[in-house]
């Protein structure tokens, strides 16, 4: 279904970052048209917030608008929270929520005692780290990197169910991509899997902060997600 392989798009695909500005993370509110097959069957809202501490909060909220989508209410929630350090991100928690067709409801809680991640299949705990995210905030890690003058591959550690492993991905450089309000310059990456046939590459908008602007996956078996950028509001922080 297409909201089911969307979540591992909306997980990678927010970011705000401006390389200029006094703080490395910026509030932002931007909007996305979610596609299959070429076809617009859905809309996520994604928010950057500052809570204070070094504390902030990352929200995804997806509906379905067209299609089977929409007529089974397909409706996905995603939150997290996490520090943000001179080293980089730290997990403090996640949680998602999908109801509709499919009802799924996960649970990522990190302290310093212990990484414990929930679902309905169980419990699953991994010893304290920094340097953790959730797969949510990886789009975010790899923007602050991109800010950073980082290239070449790009490695992060990330808890994601019932597994704490490493995700890698290789900046492949500058293209020009389109959004239904124009084309736009985009640095292009791309993740790294072995033995497996799923593709996922993400643009990240070299004149919109580094939000990604596009992110396209391909689930293998000729069928493929997409996620364009529609709108982009700053907001003060």
């Amino acid at each position: 279904m297409m909201f089911r392989a969307r979540l591992a798009l909306i997980s990678l695909a927010f970011a705000a970052i401006s390389a200029h500005a006094q703080k490395p993370l910026s509030p932002y509110t931007a909007e996305y048209e979610v596609l299959r097959g070429g076809s617009v069957e859905g809309r996520a809202t994604i928010s950057l917030a500052e809570e204070g501490g070094g504390v902030w909060r990352l929200e995804e909220h997806t509906r379905g608008t067209q299609g089977l989508a929409a007529l089974a209410g397909v409706r996905v929630d995603e939150t997290s929270r996490f520090r943000a350090t001179p080293e980089g991100l730290n997990c403090l928690e996640h949680s998602y929520r999908q109801t509709g067709l499919r009802k799924r409801e996960r649970q990522v809680d990190c302290t310093a005692e212990a990484i414990v991640s929930r679902d309905h299949r169980g419990e699953y705990r991994f010893a304290a780290q920094d340097g953790v995210i959730d797969r949510q905030a990886v789009g975010l890690a790899i923007a602050l990197d991109l800010a950073a003058g980082r290239r070449g591959e790009l490695d992060y550690a990330v808890i994601d169910r019932e597994s704490l492993e490493t995700n890698r991905y290789q900046v492949a450089g500058e293209e020009t991509v389109a959004v239904p309000f124009g084309t736009l310059r985009a640095l292009k990456v791309e993740r790294l899997r072995e033995n497996s046939s799923r593709t996922t590459t993400m643009w990240f908008g070299t004149d919109q902060n580094l939000v990604p602007v596009r992110v396209r996956q391909n689930e293998g078996g000729g069928e493929g997600y997409e996620l364009r950028l529609v709108s982009l509001k700053r907001q003060p922080g």
